[in-house]
C-alpha cells in the first residue's frame, strides 16, 4: 500500500464501519514499509506476465526468502504422510495412522494463527527459532516412538504437539512480500508466486517423502521431514532485513483479527473453497474408478492442479482495477459454475478437460482473499490474518474429504457425485453475494486495487 494519501473521492460510511475502531483501521500502521520496492528497477518492463515477475523478483532479498520459504514449507506437505507410512509399516494400523494424520492437521490449524500473532509482536526470527526447536524435539520423539514400537495412543499427543509447533512459513513469506510491495500492483504478482510455490510444495513434498519412506525406510522419511524443516526455517530466520518490523504490543483479549466482519467472511469463503477442493479430490478418485481408469487418478488431479497453477500465474500478472469485493464475487460465482460440467462428464477424456477448467478458479480466489486480508487487517496483525486463511483452507479440505467420502459411500445423487463441490460452491457464492456490503466495510475496498489506493 502506498504511503501517500488516498486519491479517491471520499465515500460515505458503509454499513458495519462502526465495528472497526480507529485504533484498528490500520491505515498508518499497515505494512507500508516499502524498502524492497525501492530496489525495483527504474525502467519498467513491458506489461507482460514475464515482465511482472521479473520486477517482482527484483525486490532485494526476494530470491533468498522465497527459496528458504519453499524448503521450510515442504514439511507441511510431508509430515502427515510420513507418519502414515511409518505407522502402517510397523503395525498396519490404518485407523491409528489416520487419527495421527488428522491430529497434525488439527493442531496446525488451531495453533498457526497464534504463532502468527507472536511473529507480529516479537518478529519472525525469534519465533521461527523457537518453533523449529520445539518441532525438532517432538518429531524426534515420534521417531523414537516408531523405532521402539510404542503403544498406539502415544502417537496422538506427540502428533498434536508436533503439529502445534510446525513451522508453517507461507504466511511469513507473504508478510515479507507485503512489506516490500504494499501499494503496488506487483503485490498481486507476489501473492501469485506464493500460491504457485504452495502448489509445487504439495506436489513435490508427498512424492519426496514417499520415495524416501518406501525406498529407504519410514524413519529416514521422518528425518527428511525434520531436516528440511530445520534447514529451511533457520535460513528464513537468518534473513532479518526482509522481515516486517515487530510491533511489541500485546493483543488485548478479544481483540484478535477474527472480530472483524471482513476477516470472518473471508475465512468462511476460503473454508468453503477448501471444502470444494477436498471433495473434488475424493470424488475424482471414485469417479475415475467408476469409469475404469483408477490408474489415471494421479494424472487427473495433477492436471487439475496445473490448471490452477497456470491461472494463478496469469491472474497475478494482470493489472486488474475493479474493486476487490467485486473480484471475489466474480471468482466465487465462477467457482460454483465451472464445477457443474463435472456432473455430466461421462468419459475419461471429458472428465480430464473439465477438471483442468475447474482448477482454473482456485488460485484467483486465494489471491483475491489474501488481498482482502491485506487491505482490512492492521499491519500489527497481518501475519495472524494470513495464518487464519491457512487454517481455513486446511479445515475446509478436511471437511470436503470427509463429506466427499460419505457421498461416495452412500452414492449421494447417484453418479452425480460432483454435486457435492457444486453445492459447496453455490453456498459460498451466495454468502459472498449476501455479504459483499459487509466485505466493503473499509472504504478502501470500494475502489480500485491499484497502487494509488490508501490502506485506510
Amino acid at each position: 500500500m502506498p504511503d501517500s494519501a488516498d486519491t479517491q473521492p471520499a465515500s460515505p460510511p458503509l454499513p458495519g464501519a462502526a465495528e472497526r475502531p480507529a485504533d484498528l483501521a490500520g491505515a498508518a500502521e499497515r505494512p507500508a514499509d516499502r524498502s524492497g520496492a525501492a530496489d525495483l528497477p527504474a525502467a519498467a518492463d513491458p506489461p507482460t506476465t514475464a515482465g511482472a515477475y521479473r520486477r517482482t523478483f527484483a525486490v532485494k532479498g526476494a530470491w533468498g526468502f522465497v527459496l528458504a520459504g519453499f524448503v521450510s514449507r515442504l514439511p507441511t506437505a510431508m509430515l502427515s504422510l510420513a507418519l502414515v507410512l511409518a505407522i502402517t509399516a510397523e503395525n498396519g494400523n490404518y485407523a491409528l495412522a489416520g487419527a495421527v494424520a488428522a491430529s497434525v492437521t488439527l493442531a496446525v490449524g488451531l495453533c498457526g494463527p497464534f504463532i502468527g500473532r507472536l511473529a507480529d509482536r516479537y518478529g519472525q526470527a525469534i519465533v521461527l527459532v523457537v518453533v523449529v526447536s520445539a518441532f525438532t524435539v517432538f518429531v524426534g520423539a515420534l521417531v523414537l516412538a516408531v523405532r521402539m514400537d510404542a503403544p498406539g495412543w502415544t502417537f496422538i499427543p506427540l502428533a498434536l504437539l508436533a503439529g502445534a509447533v510446525m513451522p508453517v512459513t507461507s504466511p511469513l513469506v507473504r508478510a515479507r512480500w507485503t512489506k516490500a510491495l504494499a501499494g503496488t500492483e506487483l503485490l498481486r504478482t507476489a501473492y501469485a508466486v506464493e500460491g504457485v510455490t504452495t502448489q509445487v510444495v504439495f506436489i513435490a513434498g508427498p512424492v519426496l517423502v514417499a520415495f524416501v519412506a518406501t525406498g529407504i525406510g519410514p524413519v529416514p522419511g521422518l528425518l527428511t521431514v525434520l531436516g528440511l524443516a530445520v534447514i529451511g526455517t533457520l535460513a528464513l530466520a537468518a534473513q532479518r532485513s526482509s522481515q516486517p518490523e515487530p510491533h511489541h504490543t500485546p493483543t488485548p483479549r478479544g481483540e484478535g483479527v477474527m472480530r472483524l466482519t471482513a476477516m470472518r467472511l473471508t475465512f468462511a469463503v476460503v473454508f468453503g473453497l477448501g471444502s470444494m477442493i477436498g471433495s473434488v479430490e475424493i470424488i475424482t478418485i471414485a469417479r475415475a474408478a467408476q469409469l475404469g481408469h483408477r490408474n489415471l487418478t494421479g494424472v487427473l488431479l495433477g492436471l487439475w492442479g496445473i490448471g490452477s497453477l497456470t491461472a494463478g500465474l496469469l491472474y497475478g500478472a494482470l493489472p486488474i482495477r475493479i474493486p476487490l469485493v467485486r473480484q471475489l464475487t466474480i471468482v466465487m460465482t465462477a467457482a460454483a459454475l465451472v464445477h457443474v460440467p463435472l456432473m455430466f462428464a461421462n468419459d475419461i477424456v471429458s472428465l480430464t478437460l473439465v477438471l483442468v477448467v475447474a482448477g482454473v478458479i482456485i488460485s484467483p480466489t486465494t489471491i483475491t482473499a489474501n488481498e482482502i486480508v491485506q487491505r482490512t487487517v492492521p499491519a500489527t496483525a497481518f501475519t495472524e490474518g494470513t495464518y487464519w486463511l491457512t487454517t481455513a483452507v486446511a479445515f475446509g479440505m478436511t471437511t470436503g474429504n470427509f463429506l466427499g467420502g460419505l457421498a461416495v459411500n452412500h452414492r449421494f445423487a447417484g453418479n452425480n457425485l460432483y454435486l457435492v463441490p457444486v453445492l459447496f460452491g453455490a453456498a459460498v457464492a451466495a454468502m459472498v453475494w449476501a455479504g459483499r456490503g459487509r466485505l466493503a466495510v473499509a472504504e478502501h475496498l470500494t475502489g480500485p486495487s491499484g497502487p494509488d489506493r490508501s490502506p485506510g
